[in-house]
């Protein structure tokens, strides 16, 4: 299915079959400034986990906590416009989208609305079983782990010979990092032989994650930076939007090709509440509100431009020669607000 959406300022073009994506303003070389409705929607369709690792940002415990059914169903009917049509793909996660005793019929319900299903697990339930109801139907799967020691090879070849296209999410936090440079530096490409990519993950201070355990701005984070323009990793690497900052001060990546952050302007998020935040990583509820009692439209149009317009100003002192394709600092969370330190 091929999903277009054309206004004077925003042009979007997008495959679900092969996820390619595409989007532009008023001409090819210009970037829209928001989008007119989501393109993504990250839904965490519960709060329910039995794994407790300890840098899950939202605390997530063995609490029965899922979205039901006919709220999945609601947030999604929501999120349907009679000009936009639907957003053009979700990122489910939870709390671990896997222990949820409906998954099977959230990636059906997904799927028979042309919306493209991705989820975020960290792996431990995947079997045979899950990937059979799954195939076909799932855009892409993340496995997330903050220590390569986590990863199960076993679950990883799983997928991969379902055809399922695989990435890991690895989070970084101010031990893991130096996993992270030996990743960069190819020590584990063997390992990560027939992964689709390695996506970091900048470690945020919510939840169960403290503040003890942030990156600094020191010389083991520069170390990892200086290696992702020659980085020597078997599999495509990508980052977070928190770490996109860093990546246009101090490395050659083409600006063309990444995003600064989508947040409220490019993506929303849902919690299995129904509250719809601009970020799944949201520490507070200045921009918070349930659909159970706003119209999904009036949001999106209305409610986020006063956040959208103190995001623009980007107040950022820095001088680096990306700032006009920056965003600058989280609104959220100084304590990762690299450039400024």
């Amino acid at each position: 299915m091929k999903i277009r959406r054309h206004s004077k300022d925003y042009n979007f073009f997008g495959d679900t079959e092969t996820g390619l994506t595409m989007r532009w303003g008023d001409s090819i070389n210009a970037n829209p400034e928001f989008a007119p409705w989501p393109e993504l929607a990250d839904i965490s369709i519960s709060n329910h986990c039995t794994k407790g690792c300890e840098f899950c940002y939202k605390g997530s415990t063995n609490n029965n906590s899922f979205m039901t059914i006919e709220q999945y169903e609601h947030v999604l009917s929501s999120m349907q416009s009679e000009k936009w049509g639907n957003v053009f793909q979700v990122a489910l996660g939870g709390g671990e989208p896997l222990e949820h005793p409906n998954f099977i019929d959230i990636i059906n319900i997904t799927n028979e609305k042309g919306i493209v299903a991705n989820f975020t697990t960290n792996g431990i339930h995947l079997n045979q079983d899950i990937v059979n109801n799954i195939k076909n139907k799932i855009g892409a799967v993340a496995i997330s782990v903050n220590r390569i020691e986590e990863l199960n090879i076993d679950k990883i070849k799983l997928l991969m010979d379902a055809g399922i296209k695989t990435n890991i999410h690895f989070v970084l936090d101010n031990k893991s990092i130096y996993e992270g440079i030996d990743i960069l530096s190819g020590k584990y490409n063997d390992m990560l032989k027939g992964v689709n990519g390695v996506i970091f993950l900048t470690y945020k201070p919510k939840g169960r994650a403290g503040l003890d355990k942030c990156l600094d701005m020191d010389d083991v984070l520069n170390k990892f930076i200086s290696l992702i323009d020659s980085n020597m990793a078997s599999v495509r690497i990508g980052f977070d939007a928190c770490f996109v900052p860093l990546l246009m001060k101090d490395t050659k990546v083409n600006v063309d090709y990444i995003d600064s952050c989508e947040c409220g302007f490019f993506s929303v998020y849902i919690d299995e509440e129904m509250n719809v935040q601009p970020c799944s990583f949201a520490n507070d509820d200045r921009f918070s509100y349930n659909l159970r009692n706003y119209d999904f439209n009036d949001i999106w149009t209305n409610k986020y431009s006063s956040y959208r317009k103190d995001i623009m100003q980007n107040n950022c002192k820095n001088k680096c020669t990306n700032k006009v394709n920056c965003r600058g600092k989280c609104v959220y969370y100084d304590s990762i607000a690299f450039c400024y330190k």
